[in-house]
């Protein structure tokens, strides 16, 4: 009630001299709405404007004038059955009734975001065992993921790694060997050629490796490397290295998510379909297509 008041008083300081009319007190309880809300948006978006740029343009879309509502408050005392405080809390019920639109409009678009991910959030890759004992499955060392799409692609497995000794073998041989150490590593490669997401680790006996990377339209692909020498002078040699459960997650972004959605359910079209001859060969792949390499 109070910023209600003070917004009647702010009208009141910027009112200026015309012919006057008396506004009804339905449109005056509507002309309180619309100055309180426009007030609170000012407010949170931190907007500093003249009162007269916010108010007046509120009295033309009803069809008065400054003048008109200081003509209208001032007839208040003459007439007996009217009651300024009773418009008030008529405004009041207003505002109120517009947050509870507000707020089922909110939730509603809250599930929609909500089930629009669900719907479009799929698993791109997924390997229960992943088995490197000799150099043919050196191969198996390397993935790529492509096409990417913009969202965060959540990266998880655990691996386990023998670290091979030979007794029998020289100092400097050993020696060799302790320096020769593996990394697995991860990174993102955008349509420029860039790495962005860059992730590294040193491999250890055992370790469960979880990673979120968030992509945008510039991403190409995901490349995944379980091992390499950590030193790029030496070769890849043998390994023995298990990878489990490796899965790749893909949530999509909200408008994306809402974006697929809509296509999906909502099938609109202007023309038949004859005014269309596009060949079958030459149409985009779906949005969830995804080539693994």
């Amino acid at each position: 009630m109070k910023r209600v008041v003070y917004i009647l008083l702010t009208l009141l300081c910027v009112l200026g001299c015309a012919r006057r009319k008396e506004i009804d007190d339905k449109t005056l309880a509507q002309i309180f709405r619309d100055a309180y809300l426009t007030n609170a948006y000012l407010g949170v978006n931190y907007l500093n404007i003249d009162s007269i740029q916010i108010y007046e343009p509120i009295l033309n879309k009803y069809g008065y004038t400054p003048e008109d509502l200081r003509y209208t408050i001032g007839n208040f005392s003459r007439r007996k059955s009217a009651q300024l405080g009773r418009v008030l809390r008529e405004a009041e019920n207003q505002i109120a009734e517009y947050a509870v639109d507000y707020e089922k409009r909110v939730v509603v678009l809250d599930t929609i975001k909500n089930v629009a991910i669900r719907t479009f959030k799929r698993t791109v890759y997924q390997d229960s065992l992943i088995e490197v004992k000799k150099r043919a499955d050196t191969t198996k060392l390397h993935l790529t993921i492509e096409p990417l799409q913009p969202g965060t692609y959540s990266v998880r497995y655990r691996y386990t790694y023998n670290k091979k000794e030979d007794k029998k073998q020289s100092k400097r041989a050993k020696r060799y060997t302790d320096e020769r150490t593996f990394r697995g590593a991860m990174y993102v490669q955008t349509h420029s050629g860039s790495h962005r997401n860059n992730y590294s680790y040193n491999l250890r006996s055992e370790e469960n490796i979880r990673r979120t990377i968030i992509t945008d339209t510039a991403a190409k692909k995901l490349v995944l490397t379980f091992a390499k020498p950590s030193d790029a002078r030496h070769k890849m040699g043998k390994i023995d290295l298990t990878i489990r459960d490796l899965e790749i997650l893909y949530t999509p972004s909200e408008e994306l998510a809402v974006d697929s959605l809509f296509k999906k359910f909502v099938d609109i079209k202007i023309f038949d379909d004859v005014f269309f001859n596009t060949p079958t060969d030459s149409l985009p792949l779906p949005a969830d297509t995804t080539r693994v390499l």
